[in-house]
């Protein structure tokens, strides 16, 4: 019998296990990406796939009167300085926002350890 097969087999196998699907990813965002919005959210909502912990965010204007300016959004913390956003849905509130196209850019620890960094895209038309 050739063993090679049986071989690839295996790693195929253990290659497709729970060890590569643990990796947590972003089911929704609200805004969604590329959204174009009459008026500027309130806040930025995270709906995960798994628990994870929200550490870091940077919303930037990439479009717009005030382009390459970074607007503060502001995360949960502890005493100690660590982020408490944390859980499958992570909603964040936002500073009033001018009429632009925003880039908000993420990252998050899965409780596993896995660190997941993105970023998504919104346009504001309007003023709240």
């Amino acid at each position: 019998m050739n063993r090679v097969p049986a071989l690839l087999l295996f790693v195929v196998c253990c290659l497709s296990g729970p060890a590569t699907q643990a990796h947590v990813g972003l089911a929704v965002t609200v805004p969604d990406h590329d959204q174009v919005l009459e008026r500027a959210p309130t806040q930025i909502h995270f709906q995960f796939m798994a628990q994870v912990t929200l550490t870091n965010i940077r919303l930037e204007i990439t479009e717009g009167e005030r382009q390459g300016e970074r607007i503060e959004v502001r995360l949960p913390r502890n005493s100690i300085g660590q982020s408490t956003a944390f859980g499958e849905v992570i909603d964040l509130q936002l500073p009033a926002l001018d009429p632009a196209v925003y880039l908000v850019t993420y990252q998050a620890v899965s409780i596993d350890g896995h660190i997941m960094i993105d970023d998504f895209g919104f346009t504001v038309l309007a003023s709240p």
